[in-house]
């Protein structure tokens, strides 16, 4: 029985985040197979949503996991923190930094290599890349699952936080600039990336769930497979007779979106559809001041009763790395999605076919009241998102697309 130890630096047992949900889709696939696993993670405090509980130890266990091995050092979450205010809002720590991998971390996970002894590592995020050297691996047997690439996400992540004012935010109160959706192309993020596509392109074999990142890999030699984002379909009976919906996250790039879309697309939309509502889910809603027409619905434990009341769904967000899960999972319960052109490109909207794609505010308003106000049009391209994931986006088949690329992408055994 050949013997693979999978890195995550935190726990995604009950994912709140995309990167949570693909973490746990990917240990799924692999407890299918005849492989031992062990899953190596950081700590965080328990009720934190990203911490390792017993209880979400024992789950991943019964899962099929053979150990959850979870580091705590004070010293280093010491050294982390203050590598983070060291870089403050520059955005430009690289791989190798102290609040990616503290030193140890690092020599935990070297040790715990060589006592497992696996025979492959599977990796999460580049920035882990420094626990790889630690551990004596040749990167050629190594698998790494990129998620996004996270220097350039930090760098756009900074360029926001530092033109954002204090919450709770409110449109008139942000930089006319910070809102403009070219934004993000700008000289400083376009070498941002070179280092770590440089560092993927090292590995034996790299999971992108971006296309555009996969290509970048691949330009540069690198054995990558792009798998989008996987998601179980949500329940059925949809009305699409609530308000339109939007679950975001306190990320600066979902406040950015969610500016924009108060600020140059629902002051036009009001006026011609007074009755036009919002609902603002997640942890977002509570830094953003009141807004007329948007309601802040806080954190929703559950989203599936407020996808099945929902209208449709929305995705104003224009910057990031990687993939909108916000989109895909909207579309799995049902809903079609109004986003800009930017997440649409690494989402399977189509549009008009299952969803509409808008290149600005005029459109985006446009598409809104087109959804709005006709109920045939939200069924028939609600139905067919949920099939597009269905067909498509399956769990199954992305378990059995990551099965298959261990045996026949990368020799490891």
């Amino acid at each position: 029985m050949s013997r693979i130890l999978v890195w995550f630096p935190h726990g995604f047992h009950a994912p709140r985040m995309g990167s949570q949900v693909r973490a746990l889709e990917l240990v799924r696939a692999l407890c299918g197979t005849s492989h031992e696993i062990h899953l190596a993670s950081g700590w965080n405090p328990p009720d934190s949503g990203s911490g390792w509980p017993l209880e979400a130890m024992d789950a991943m266990r019964e899962l099929g996991v053979k150990d959850v091995h979870v580091h705590r050092s004070r010293l280093d979450d010491l050294l982390g923190w203050a590598s983070r205010m060291m870089v403050g809002r520059r955005g430009n720590a690289p791989i190798g930094a102290w609040r990616f991998t503290p030193p140890g971390q690092v020599r935990w996970f070297g040790r715990l290599a060589k006592r497992i002894r696996p025979d492959l590592l599977l990796m999460n995020y580049s920035v882990s890349d420094p626990m790889v050297v630690a551990a004596g691996f040749d990167r050629k047997r190594c698998v790494l699952e990129t998620h996004d690439l996270v220097l350039l996400n930090k760098r756009m992540v900074a360029s926001v936080e530092r033109a954002l004012p204090p919450p709770p935010y409110h449109p008139e109160a942000v930089p006319r600039e910070l809102l403009d959706l070219n934004w993000f192309h700008r000289p400083e993020f376009e070498d941002a990336s070179d280092r770590e596509i440089e560092v993927c392109s090292m590995y034996g074999l790299c999971f992108c769930i971006s296309s555009r990142e996969a290509e970048r890999i691949r330009a540069r030699g690198g054995n990558v497979v792009h798998l989008p984002m996987s998601m179980a379909c949500g329940p059925v009976g949809n009305s699409r007779d609530g308000a339109a919906i939007l679950a975001a996250g306190p990320n600066a790039f979902n406040a950015q979106g969610c500016l924009w879309f108060a600020s140059k697309v629902l002051p036009s939309l009001r006026a011609r559809q007074p009755d036009f509502v919002l609902e603002l889910t997640g942890a977002l809603s509570g830094k953003v001041a009141p807004i007329d027409g948007v309601v802040p619905m806080g954190v929703v434990p559950d989203l599936a009763e407020r996808y099945l009341q929902a209208r449709f769904a929305i995705c104003p967000v224009f910057g990031g790395t990687g993939q909108q899960v916000k989109i895909v999972e909207a579309m799995a319960h049902g809903l079609a999605v109004v986003a800009l052109a930017e997440p649409a490109r690494e989402s399977p909207i189509v549009h008009g076919v299952n969803g509409l794609v808008c290149r600005d505010e005029s459109e985006f308003a446009e598409a809104c009241l087109a959804l709005w106000n006709d109920p045939d049009m939200r069924r028939r391209l609600g139905e067919a998102a949920r099939e597009t994931v269905r067909t498509e986006l399956n769990v199954d088949k992305y378990a059995a697309r990551v099965r298959g690329c261990l045996e026949s992408r990368i020799q490891w055994k």
